[in-house]
């Protein structure tokens, strides 16, 4: 009776030694990893639930952990606390749900301009056709092109525009601006882009404006417009394909 009394300190050590680690589908674990999974052919399954918000931590139930991982089902709410399918992580000190996302070229699109006959240069504001070519679009369920002077943007979220623009004018020295309209509402992207005239006719005068523009709804238009800061500059796209407009998703 004795050796067995001292046999089980011995066997319990073992016990907690043997799932210090776990492998799954291997009986040879790497250092430092407590769980190791290897199949040639299957996967592991996170939990599938259906969240309505960012700011809401059911369905899950307890205590919100910091670090919690789920795949979300569902497309619910609007503006920064809207959900859409894919994994979400529990961000403990903000108490939000935050969207796991890895920045690729399939949240990137790039257009250009067709049209060199408009004066963009215009009293009443002139919508430019940008978005006329499609250079590329690895997304186009996200970025839907309405038409030449319209794109919509189907998800929510921040994102990083840049325009480059190649112009030229009649030669006078009169001044234009460059302003980007979200679902025709001037006051979401309130800096706009200040154009210089040139004093030489026909001289090429480029311009590169970075914007960064948050979509706060689903399905939200973007469009830009020109406008009239000195009046009798006649200016115009220089060359078919040679003024751009990128869109990128950065969060």
């Amino acid at each position: 009776m004795k050796k067995i009394h001292n046999l089980l300190p011995l066997l319990l050590f073992q016990s907690l030694k043997s799932i210090a680690q776990i492998g799954i589908g291997t009986s040879n674990t790497q250092p430092g990893i407590m769980l190791q999974v290897e199949s040639p052919n299957k996967g592991v399954l996170l939990s599938n639930v259906s969240l309505t918000s960012t700011t809401v931590f059911a369905p899950i139930t307890g205590t919100p952990t910091n670090g919690l991982i789920v795949y979300n089902t569902n497309t619910s709410g609007s503006g920064n606390t809207a959900v859409t399918p894919g994994f979400y992580y529990w961000d403990g000190p903000n108490s939000v749900w935050t969207k796991v996302r890895q920045k690729n070229a399939n949240e990137t699109a790039l257009f250009s301009n067709q049209n060199t006959t408009t004066n963009i240069n215009s009293s009443s504001g002139v919508y430019t056709d940008l978005f006329a070519n499609v250079r590329f679009n690895n997304n186009t369920s996200l970025y839907q092109k309405v038409d030449n002077k319209t794109l919509r943007i189907n998800e929510t979220g921040y994102y990083k525009v840049m325009l480059n623009l190649d112009l030229f004018s009649d030669g006078n020295r009169d001044n234009f601006g460059i302003e980007i309209l979200v679902n025709n509402q001037e006051n979401i992207v309130s800096e706009n882009m200040y154009v210089p005239g040139r004093a030489v006719s026909d001289q090429p005068n480029s311009r590169a404006y970075i914007a960064y523009v948050p979509i706060n709804v689903a399905g939200y238009t973007l469009r830009i417009r020109s406008y009239e800061i000195d009046p009798n500059t006649d200016v115009y796209f220089r060359n078919a394909n040679s003024s751009t407009i990128s869109i990128e998703k950065i969060r």
